[in-house]
């Protein structure tokens, strides 16, 4: 190819650089998007046992493997993650605010008025929120 491509193969060779970086953009999003449910599935499942579970060691015991999902989540998807964008990492970070204000909320409504519906209101925000981030991640 010359050191002057044609106006067409100016055009053609920039529509093959836009689906390359959309195929790079969709590769990042299904990790992300499995991360999203994974996590949300752990901590709604911890949040639902503080709500029902009177015993404080087993609402600590069934909390804490909820909140043990985020590491091998997190794992995964750091492994799997195939491009880094702002976009991806800022959903990360705000969806990450979003369970631990939520975990932390329900936890602490438990603790001071047990039998609350809080810990419940929690658990459903979080399997509400899972897929209008993912939809986010998803939207390029």
């Amino acid at each position: 190819m010359d050191a002057n491509p044609t106006p067409q193969q100016a055009a053609d060779l920039l529509s093959q650089v836009e689906a390359n970086q959309s195929q790079a953009r969709s590769g990042d999003a299904w990790p992300l998007v499995t991360l999203l449910f994974v996590l949300s599935a752990g901590l709604s499942v911890g949040l639902m046992a503080v709500g029902i579970i009177d015993d404080n060691t087993t609402q600590l015991i069934i909390a804490g493997a909820g909140l043990s999902w985020i590491i091998p989540a997190l794992v995964v998807y750091l492994v799997k993650a195939l491009s880094w964008s702002r976009r991806s990492l800022a959903i990360l970070l705000t969806w990450l605010g979003v369970i631990m204000i939520a975990f932390v909320a329900g936890v602490m409504a438990d603790s001071f008025a047990a039998g609350g519906p809080i810990p419940f209101i929690a658990a459903g925000l979080l399997w509400v929120a899972a897929p209008v981030f993912s939809l986010l991640a998803l939207r390029r």
